[in-house]
């Protein structure tokens, strides 16, 4: 393990060695190409400072597994994490506004890219999701990017069909999993699951979504941005959740040691107290 100290000065490049990565709280900017080709990095930690990050800035990462990105960030530049194969989900704060072509293309694990709920669509580009796990669960759901006339250029409508479609995936409009993109939600508070509850009924807490085979609960802990009381709350509704099995083999603890330690701690406590309960 070799950690670095990332201050987003100029010309500065992240050693190729470093496999751990804090960005300073003085940090606005992630500067472009500062993580390029760091393929030992496995996460990433940015302070709620940053607002950019430039074209190319963890180009080919190939480790990169875990990314908390600031609560304040804006813009994402064109292949800003393309070829960072590890990641398997990234949950995008309400203030991103802007994200370049290509930014996460070929992230080959990417299952889930959640965009935020009043992102201008006219303001992403093509191709972001190119060669990801989430573009074949487009594809197989009837959309796909479209050459223009067999040359190797993507069709502008073909490319706004699928970021309407990346927009709404999961997200309820169909009303398949409503419960779900709450839990995907960068803002969510104890109190959105609470409330939701008392108007569905706790049974929405074991409902399984139709793309992953998760329960909110697998979905609440991927989120970083929920509490552990948030997640505590969740699962005293339904403490069987804990364990079910995601198409992957997963349960919402395997998720949450890797994206929510918080909430890792939160379920843990939670199983520990409903044991001691019953005792």
């Amino acid at each position: 393990m070799k950690l670095y100290i990332y201050r987003g000065l100029d010309g500065e490049r992240v050693p190729k060695d470093a496999t751990h990565v804090i960005v300073d709280n003085s940090v606005t900017v992630i500067k472009r190409k500062a993580f390029r080709g760091c393929r030992n990095i496995v996460s990433v930690i940015m302070d709620d400072s940053v607002k950019r990050i430039e074209e190319y800035a963890f180009y080919n990462c190939f480790a990169l597994l875990y990314i908390q990105l600031s609560k304040i960030l804006e813009y994402i530049g064109q292949y800003a994490f393309h070829g960072c194969r590890s990641l398997e989900a990234l949950f995008l704060p309400s203030t991103v506004k802007s994200i370049g072509q290509c930014a996460f293309e070929s992230c080959r694990s990417m299952r889930l890219l959640i965009l935020p709920n009043d992102i201008d669509l006219s303001k992403v580009g093509k191709w972001i999701i190119t060669n990801t796990a989430v573009y074949q669960i487009a594809e197989a759901s009837g959309v796909e990017y479209v050459h223009e006339n067999n040359f190797p250029i993507t069709s502008d409508e073909s490319s706004r069909r699928v970021n309407e479609w990346l927009f709404h995936h999961m997200d309820g409009v169909m009303d398949d999993a409503p419960f779900h993109r709450l839990c995907y939600n960068s803002s969510i508070k104890t109190k959105h699951i609470n409330d939701y509850l008392a108007e569905n009924g706790t049974d929405a807490a074991f409902t399984i979504d139709p793309y992953h085979a998760m329960t909110p609960l697998h979905m609440l802990s991927m989120n970083l941005h929920a509490t552990a009381d948030t997640i505590a709350a969740l699962l005293d509704v339904n403490m069987e959740a804990a364990f079910c099995l995601d198409n992957q083999g997963k349960m919402s603890m395997d998720y949450a040691r890797d994206y929510n330690v918080d909430g890792l701690v939160g379920i843990v406590n939670g199983l520990c107290n409903h044991r001691h309960a019953a005792d």
